[in-house]
């Protein structure tokens, strides 16, 4: 069985670390961990490490950390721009973009958007979404935490790393990943799908359009398939 995973602000070499209140919760009484098991941890900024559990304090897990290491970011980076769908299934999408491992996720407004952010809410509707990111990366005991931002424009996303996935597009998205590449940011839009002009946009930034096949899928399962495709292509999956 995998040992489980936390975040921590930060990760000494040797020593002590009390887990948050919110993770000590989960490890105590969800998980029902018994000192001596182990945990893995990371700090989210390229360190991580492992430990076992000492026992509680006050309510808070407490960790001997017995190893650190090391967890640069790989490359390149896969980021996604992605125009919400509504509901629960921008949340499901940013679960499992987390899972993957994918790096940054961007909510985009597009002509067709179909999902208004009121300016008073969005603040605690992206701090929901970043909770449920760190939620997955701990679920698939990954060293990052993907970032959750947004919403901007579409012209902020475009440019000479951007693929825009479009269903008007002849060349398959797997044919125009360059071999060396430092980022990639792919760019899914609304249901309805990017306008002519918002093509035209990407063309005019340098950005590159691709394709995803002849079926026509859902926002989040495009932006799921096409981050599979991406990941694997750099030999990040599989």
């Amino acid at each position: 069985m995998t040992a489980p995973h936390f975040f921590v602000d930060s990760l000494p070499p040797v020593g002590t670390l009390l887990l948050s209140e919110g993770d000590s919760r989960h490890a105590l009484r969800s998980l029902r961990l018994r000192p001596g098991e182990t945990v893995t941890l990371s700090d989210g900024r390229g360190a991580s490490g492992r430990g076992r559990l000492l026992g509680e304090d006050d309510g808070r897990a407490v960790i001997s950390v017995e190893e650190v290491w090391a967890d640069p970011a790989r490359s390149p980076t896969v980021s996604l721009a992605l125009a919400p769908p509504k509901g629960e299934r921008l949340s499901w999408a940013i679960q499992k973009l987390g899972e993957l491992g994918v790096y940054e996720t961007v909510l985009i407004r597009t002509e067709r958007s179909v999902r208004e952010w009121n300016p008073e809410r969005s603040g605690r509707a992206i701090d929901r979404l970043r909770a449920i990111a760190r939620e997955a990366a701990m679920q698939s005991r990954r060293p990052t935490i993907m970032g959750v931002g947004g919403p901007v424009p579409l012209a902020d996303v475009l440019d000479v790393k951007a693929v825009m996935l479009a269903p008007s597009a002849t060349a398959p998205l797997a044919d125009v990943l360059p071999d060396d590449a430092g980022r990639v940011c792919l760019v899914v839009g609304p249901e309805g799908g990017f306008t002519d002009a918002e093509e035209d946009q990407a063309a005019r930034a340098g950005a590159t359009v691709a394709s995803l096949g002849s079926n026509i899928l859902r926002t989040e399962t495009a932006a799921l398939v096409g981050a599979t495709l991406v990941l694997a292509r750099y030999g990040r999956l599989g």
